[in-house]
């Protein structure tokens, strides 16, 4: 498999030594020129972004792609771990690549940044919000919500009837990673998760403070009630406890 040994190809992903046209394109991909590589009927196409290329498919005739072909996005190549990524359907074939040979995909680096941001903005609404706050400018009225109090009492009984503790009568953000994760995005996450996830949450936390504001108030406003609902229920249970006791005097 021209100077990849078997030594090489154990060190190197698994997909890398699956025939040799896996063997040919990750020779290619290791190259430093940019020139397609013929592959069947096909012509594959590398851009670099950043570190690593963006794989693309286009259909040709002899050894030449028309100027007029339009070509179809098939993959990532990272140098970092000289993964493939986000492989589609049509380069697996072309390459012989199995179906049980799995490759990362954007959407699931999507939900682990979404994981991974959430958590960073409980810390930014909670622990850091004073600093938010300062950095921030809000009118008072937007910053404060719409609540009567019998909203307030509503939503406490359901909470007490539910069997909830005060601890989880809280905002807990959710942050809409998706809005945020553009390819460029994509690749720096891959390259650091945490600083990518921070980044994001704080953006969002900084871009919506208003309405983060009135979720804490609000479900502030729930916890204090819920907690008077759960004093005058123990209140209310030693009573009787009390009256039961004196009555077996």
């Amino acid at each position: 498999m021209k100077w990849l040994t078997k030594a090489d190809l154990a060190m190197l992903p698994a997909w890398v030594g699956q025939n040799d046209c896996t063997v040919s394109l990750f020779e290619w991909l290791t190259e430093e020129h940019l020139s397609p590589l013929k592959c069947g009927d096909c012509f594959l196409i590398k851009v670099k972004q950043r570190k690593d290329y963006f794989l693309y498919i286009g259909r040709g005739r002899g050894k030449l792609l028309p100027m007029e072909e339009s070509l179809e996005f098939s993959g990532i190549f990272r140098w970092k771990d000289c993964g493939l990524y986000d492989l589609k359907e049509p380069l697996r074939k072309l390459l012989g690549i199995p179906e049980q040979l799995r490759f990362p995909e954007k959407a699931e680096a999507l939900k682990e940044a979404e994981a991974i941001a959430s958590q960073k903005a409980i810390v930014l609404t909670g622990r850091d919000w004073g600093a938010i706050l300062a950095e921030v400018r809000c009118e008072k009225e937007q910053m404060i919500p719409k609540i009567t109090r019998s909203e307030i009492r509503k939503l406490a009984e359901e909470y007490y009837e539910a069997g909830k503790t005060a601890g989880e009568i809280c905002f807990c953000p959710e942050v809409p990673v998706a809005q945020y994760f553009s390819e460029h995005c994509y690749l720096l996450f891959l390259d650091n998760k945490e600083w990518v996830a921070a980044r994001i949450a704080r953006q969002w936390v900084l871009e919506n403070a208003a309405y983060i504001s009135r979720q804490r108030i609000w479900y502030g406003c729930v916890r204090n009630e819920f907690m008077e609902i759960k004093k005058a229920a123990e209140r209310q249970k030693q009573g009787k406890q009390t009256d039961r006791t004196g009555g077996n005097e």
